[in-house]
């Protein structure tokens, strides 16, 4: 099998979003069981607050991750965006307004759906694209592949992973197998 930029980009999204869908299922029983509630799960971080001592000896900000929520809407942000990118179509970061893991899962069932109506030919000249991605620091040019593979991928993976670390940290059982999903089909 030949690799293509359909199958680096939205076939690699897709797999794993579908596979935090997956997670996010196994997590709403456990939720409701312990009475917590599926609030404060999608609220839980991994990181506790710290603070840091600035160069005056006060305490300047803390350290936090995003919740289990922000973290899976910015994996469906960030595949989205990653394509837009790569098609070079304009596009602007949804609102991080999920509440429930209904809105969760409309959230990944609507990114999963656009991925899958994506041509794979038309990414293949977003591989050469010029890619400006502007943020608060700056902006970064590169070419779209260089921009998928150092950037992208990777970005898309921290929350991933994170998502299933919250999830874990919370006491969902998940394995190895419910991250990776099945691998063993084409």
């Amino acid at each position: 099998m030949s690799l293509n930029a359909y199958d680096l980009s939205a076939g690699l999204f897709i797999r794993g979003l579908t596979n935090l869908k997956t997670q996010l299922k196994k997590a709403e029983d456990p939720a409701a069981a312990s009475g917590r509630g599926e609030e404060a799960l999608l609220a839980a971080q991994l990181a506790v607050e710290e603070r840091v001592r600035g160069a005056a000896g006060d305490a300047q900000s803390d350290l936090h991750m995003y919740t289990l929520a922000a973290q899976i809407h910015w994996a469906a942000e960030g595949a989205r965006l990653t394509i837009a990118q790569l098609l070079g179509a304009p596009s602007v970061p949804a609102a991080n307004d999920a509440r429930s893991f209904a809105d969760l899962h409309q959230r990944l069932d609507a990114t999963i759906a656009y991925l899958r109506d994506i041509a794979p030919g038309d990414l293949e000249a977003g591989l050469d694209r010029e890619i400006v991605i502007e943020h608060r620091r700056g902006s970064m040019r590169s070419k779209g592949s260089q921009f998928l593979i150092a950037f992208a991928i990777p970005h898309f993976f921290y929350h991933v992973t994170t998502a299933y670390g919250i999830l874990r940290n919370q006491g969902v059982q998940l394995t190895m197998g419910d991250f990776l999903g099945n691998w063993g089909t084409s």
